[in-house]
């Protein structure tokens, strides 16, 4: 007996757990298919057909999903056309007060050739209570289809004729297309170029010119050989420390001169800072420049009792009486030479007297 129970228990257990899995699998088959578990209120409308509706379709209020078709029903006892196809609704009561006696309802086609359903569009009448009746609308999916079709073919009517000119034109050899394929002188052209393209590469198969002599002869790379060479025993005696080269590359007594000439340069500009040596004044006594500002000043001076004609230099510079004075003594000058070379007895007359 005892045994009996715990096996009874065992297979309790069981239960429970399946029946809890399958409790969550519902609630996650509902929650990922929006099913809403408020309340709801029922709603039918009339419409003329509903081609591809199905029972459970959604039904959205202008776009947002507020509830779905609950049935479809033919109406045994149409008033009119529009009353041929009885709809009803599940729509969640939240959305109730949104819902007026004006409101319409209309079939609505996902994008082109999707799904259909219902949309209900908002009113300003009073609010419709449970088991009521909104008015229907034909939908115009299919007008719009074929209005859009129209716009279509004429569009592609438009295109197959622009692309009928274009090729019309290519025909005739316009433009650059149809003087690539219609026009000889491209075909000229590129016949002349290959021809010309293989006369330079049989001549330079042929070792004629610079790249013929490039590409068919063995003087270059001789050449280089010969370089590569002679580069390699340069470097072989610059390794052996032959040569001012080696000397100055493996030889630490250039490095050594250079350090001292460095030291050497150092202190001497050292002492340059410090003022001493003839430099060193130059560079930080002031008395040299002292001496050239007053050296400068006197010049100026100098210079402006010039341009101002004072002194006897000043007179030189200034005066045209100098150059007056001297344009005529060198007017006399020359005729008196010129009287000398016409008659020289004139002015060498010798008197010799004796005692």
């Amino acid at each position: 007996m005892a045994q009996r129970k715990q096996i009874t228990w065992t297979e309790l257990r069981v239960g429970l757990f399946v029946l809890a899995g399958l409790v969550l699998l519902a609630v996650a088959v509902f929650y990922v298919t929006g099913v809403n578990w408020g309340p709801k209120y029922s709603l039918k409308t009339y419409l003329p057909e509903v081609a591809d509706l199905q029972v459970g379709a959604p039904v959205s209020l202008d776009g947002v999903m507020v509830g779905n078709v609950q049935k479809l029903s033919i109406n045994p006892h149409p008033v009119n056309r529009m009353q041929n196809i009885q709809i009803d609704m599940r729509i969640d009561k939240r959305y109730q007060s949104l819902i007026r006696t004006d409101s319409q309802a209309s079939l609505v086609t996902e994008g082109l050739l999707g799904n259909r359903y219902v949309n209900i569009s908002r009113g300003s009448g009073q609010v419709v209570q449970n088991q009521g009746m909104i008015p229907g609308k034909a939908g115009n999916d299919m007008q719009e289809i074929m209005e859009r079709g129209v716009e279509l073919e004429a569009n592609l009517g438009q295109l197959t004729q622009q692309v009928g000119d274009i090729i019309g034109a290519v025909r005739k050899g316009q433009g650059t297309i149809g003087k690539f394929i219609y026009d000889p002188s491209m075909y000229n052209h590129m016949n002349a170029t290959v021809a010309k393209a293989e006369s330079i590469i049989n001549g330079v198969q042929s070792g004629q010119g610079s790249i013929g002599k490039l590409v068919v002869s063995d003087d270059l790379y001789n050449k280089v050989d010969a370089t590569a060479g002679h580069a390699e025993a340069i470097f072989s005696d610059i390794q052996a420390q032959k040569g001012t080269l080696g000397k100055l590359v493996y030889d630490p007594a250039v490095y050594d001169q250079t350090k001292q000439f460095l030291s050497n340069s150092n202190a001497l500009l050292a002492g340059v800072r410090n003022g001493k040596g003839t430099l060193g004044k130059l560079v930080t006594d002031e008395t040299v420049f002292t001496n050239l500002r007053d050296a400068s000043a006197n010049v100026r001076d100098v210079t402006a009792k010039l341009n101002n004609g004072q002194g006897s230099l000043g007179k030189l510079f200034t005066d045209p009486q100098l150059y007056n004075n001297m344009t005529g003594l060198t007017g006399d000058m020359r005729l008196m030479i010129g009287d000398f070379r016409r008659d020289p007895k004139r002015f060498l007359h010798v008197k010799l007297s004796i005692f």
